[in-house]
């Protein structure tokens, strides 16, 4: 039985929960594959150059899985850009996660690599990020057009695009870190 004396404890306790409530929301970090995954700085100008003899990279544009609406022609013109054409029930996606994250975290913000799903539910891809520990931004292609102007007739499949927007090389079946590093050093200048 609550008494007059109770009240306020009770009162203070709830107006506490609330505040830790909003509190913990406010710090809820937004869905992996978003806004927060785009670099934050510039790799210098001169890092990297052209590679010769590549031809353009279809240009495209779509969301992000938190609604971030991304052109990839813009990332590029700064960073190599490696693009990871992905489905959460691709055996042959998850097994390359690990060399592409490791790829990540020795570059840093110097090349980007972005996934590109095919539209399923954001439930399935959210997922498929959290338990693969996908680190970089993943565009979803709502439409398939992004996977039509590439190309890909199935998952995975990883392209490499240099500064200037040229395809330097794409590995139907997926690139290790291996390769990757072979290809991003034939653009490395110096």
């Amino acid at each position: 039985m609550m008494t007059a004396r109770t009240r306020p404890t009770a009162r203070l306790a709830a107006a506490a929960l609330l505040i830790c409530s909003l509190v913990l929301a406010g710090c809820a970090q937004s869905p992996r594959g978003g806004a927060e995954a785009l670099p934050s700085q510039t790799p210098s100008a001169d890092r990297f150059v052209a590679a010769k003899d590549a031809v353009p990279a279809p240009k495209a544009t779509g969301e992000l899985v938190d609604g971030t609406e991304v052109d990839l022609a813009a990332l590029w013109t700064s960073r190599p850009l490696v693009l990871q054409f992905t489905s959460t029930w691709c055996t042959q996606c998850k097994d390359l996660e690990p060399d592409l994250s490791a790829l990540s975290d020795d570059l840093g913000d110097d090349v980007l690599v972005v996934h590109i799903a095919l539209d399923e539910p954001s439930e399935t891809i959210r997922a498929y990020l959290e338990d693969n520990e996908v680190t970089g931004p993943v565009l979803v292609d709502s439409t398939g057009a992004i996977w039509r102007d590439y190309a890909v007739k199935e998952p995975p499949m990883t392209a490499l695009v240099d500064t200037s927007g040229g395809i330097v090389r794409m590995w139907p079946g997926g690139a290790s870190g291996d390769q990757l590093r072979e290809a991003l050093a034939k653009i490395t200048a110096g």
